[in-house]
């Protein structure tokens, strides 16, 4: 069943348009949604045109057209939308402008009186081009959003708007995401990425506790990944999937989940302990990130994924009384590998540091170097937890030099991927570039998101959220359920801040203010440390 609703979002503001139209101003107005004979609320394009429109944000969306008339009873028009400006104003293979898996460049005809809905996408420009020497009058051009009614319980606020902005902003990315199952981009395909989904399933424990995007996601998987194939064809993919189960069981302590993928589990770590050398090295080809594929780095960060995934296997194997000797196997033989040095990619690093592989402060020099040059955005929670538990108000200080770029570019939607070496010289989304000037969305893009194929709203960049509210709040589940844990918040370099956490026992509160942390602490839950 499809539990999503659809809302009417008009306009905010016309960026440009071109020929005669009269009345487009009138396309901002919010009017009632039904074409009439006698209607007033008109806009009138008299010949070619063009117009293109800011939704204000990044949506989820369809666009709908409500038409009256047009001369000889149709038009034809050229629709376009974009995450950008220039995506919305590029031709089919400029700087790879493309129909990639959905529709958001097509040729149609809008009919009189009709009311006709074109495309389903990511988007928050709108480019529509009057192709054809006739009078058309329209009543109204809007998107459709299509997204599930969410209510987070769990939160961040604090005394600095830039920190708010940052986690505003990841939460709504992560939210146009959470579909009737967890995607990637809203702009791209549609599938079921498993091994992309641990950023976003932490920030769900952490605003919702439990969402049934999760499992479903988790039960799709599973259920079209029959052993001994490996999730959506990569290795460390099936390793994430074993990392998500750990920690949604933590949070939830959903017994009868856990055994309905015991037999799924138990085949899975042995396919992951075939992939292990008697030295500790791992003997597949998988993949890490896009940024440090196919570098010697990636294989240091995927050892510590399948590390972590051996440690995790054990404490679900314990929980499910199956023999653990299987994983105790397969982390000792990891522990032989000592070829764990990371040369140049932050990111590997990083995950050594969550593995707990690393000690936080050999690693702090390395991931601050250059402040937040080389972060990633799908890896941003790993990096700020690892660079936090040296210097939490240096992560803060790091997490705001990299997202508050993407915001002063125009974003209110975060990224597939972020490099700061793009920032200099190039202009936001929100405009077409000057002479000179890059184009921050076309210009820039590697792998699998090469210009306008990138997405400008990817659910793994929702890390933010997750790190501060778990990192900053000191939250660390120790037993299923959240029956006990530990609470240890830490200043982080702010002055005041509310923090919520929801637990199956209501939400866990932290206050700072005027120099001092309060904890309400539910009843049920044991806290230690």
């Amino acid at each position: 069943m499809d539990e999503r609703i659809r809302e009417a979002i008009f306009p905010v503001a016309i960026y440009s348009k071109s020929g005669v139209i009269e009345g487009a101003e009138l396309l901002k107005e919010p009017c009632d949604l039904q074409i009439g004979l006698s209607e007033q609320h008109l806009i009138t394009v008299r010949g070619k045109g063009s117009i293109v429109l800011d939704f204000g944000r990044e949506l989820h969306a369809s666009v709908r057209i409500l038409t009256l008339g047009a001369d000889g009873g149709e038009a034809q028009v050229r629709i376009r939308t974009g995450e950008s400006v220039s995506e919305a104003c590029a031709e089919l293979g400029q700087k790879n402008a493309g129909n990639y898996h959905a529709l958001r460049d097509i040729r149609t005809k809008i009919l009189i009186y009709s009311d006709q809905e074109f495309l389903q996408t990511g988007f928050r420009f709108v480019r529509i081009d009057f192709e054809e020497e006739k009078t058309v009058v329209l009543k109204a051009v809007l998107a459709t959003q299509i997204r599930r009614d969410l209510h987070a319980a769990g939160g961040f606020e604090c005394d600095d708007e830039r920190v708010n902005e940052i986690f505003r902003v990841a939460k709504r990315t992560l939210e146009l995401n959470m579909q009737n199952y967890i995607w990637d981009g809203i702009k791209r395909d549609r599938l079921v990425w498993i091994g992309d989904m641990h950023p976003e399933t932490t920030a769900i424990c952490c605003l919702f506790g439990s969402d049934r995007s999760v499992e479903r996601s988790l039960d799709y998987t599973t259920s079209h990944t029959p052993l001994p194939q490996w999730m959506n064809g990569i290795p460390s993919y099936t390793c994430w999937w074993l990392i998500i189960l750990h920690d949604y069981y933590l949070q939830n302590g959903d017994k009868a989940y856990l055994e309905k993928n015991k037999d799924y589990l138990e085949g899975a770590v042995r396919l992951l302990n075939d992939c292990v050398s008697e030295k500790g090295e791992i003997t597949v080809e998988a993949l890490f990130d896009w940024p440090s594929n196919n570098s010697a780095d990636e294989k240091i960060g995927i050892y510590a994924i399948w590390a972590l995934a051996a440690r995790y296997a054990f404490v679900l194997f314990e929980e499910l009384a199956l023999d653990t000797e299987l994983c105790v196997r397969m982390t000792e033989k990891l522990a032989r590998n000592r070829n764990i040095t990371v040369e140049k990619f932050k990111q590997c690093e990083a995950m050594l540091v969550y593995a707990g592989l690393k000690k936080p402060s050999e690693s702090f020099a390395f991931l601050t170097e250059h402040g937040a040059k080389g972060f990633s955005t799908f890896m941003s929670y790993y990096l700020l937890v690892a660079i936090a538990q040296t210097d939490a108000a240096r992560a803060v200080a790091l997490m705001k030099e990299y997202y508050g770029a993407m915001l002063d570019l125009g974003a209110t939607t975060f990224w597939e991927d972020f490099n700061l070496d793009w920032v200099k010289g190039s202009a936001p989304i929100t405009r077409l570039p000057k002479a000179g000037e890059n184009d921050i969305h076309g210009d820039f893009g590697d792998h699998c998101y090469v210009g306008f194929r990138h997405s400008l709203c990817h659910g793994w960049s929702c890390g933010p959220v997750s790190f501060l509210i778990k990192s900053i709040g000191g939250i660390e589940i120790l037993a299923p359920g959240c029956k006990k844990m530990r609470v240890n918040p830490v200043a982080a370099g702010l002055k005041y801040y509310k923090i919520t956490y929801p637990t199956p026992f209501g939400c866990i509160e932290i206050e700072l203010k005027d120099g001092r942390i309060t904890k309400k602490i539910p009843d049920g839950i044991e806290v230690v440390g």
